[in-house]
């Protein structure tokens, strides 16, 4: 099954490559919530490095954040990924 919802995401976990497919139709806070994902992952489409804006939802998409979703995952995983990826 290729097509997934936020709905779905609630009910079965699906492997990276097919949230890659699905990315567009799905909710970030839904996603990091509910599916185990790689560092890579979370670097590459739910961290913002530009919520340090002073808004109410700056905080949303921080390392912090992340990692409270994410708890197989390092501070220091993410930091590497960034780090490699400038």
């Amino acid at each position: 099954m290729d097509y997934i919802s936020d709905f779905t995401l609630l009910k079965q976990k699906y492997d990276i490559e097919v949230l890659e497919r699905n990315l567009e139709k799905l909710d970030k806070k839904i996603l990091l919530a509910t599916q185990v994902l790689t560092a890579d992952f979370c670097i590459k489409y739910i961290w913002e490095p530009e919520t340090d804006s002073g808004s109410e939802d700056s905080y949303i998409y921080d390392f912090t954040y992340i990692l409270d979703f994410q708890p197989h995952l390092t501070e220091g995983d993410l930091i590497k990924l960034v780090y490699n990826s400038d």
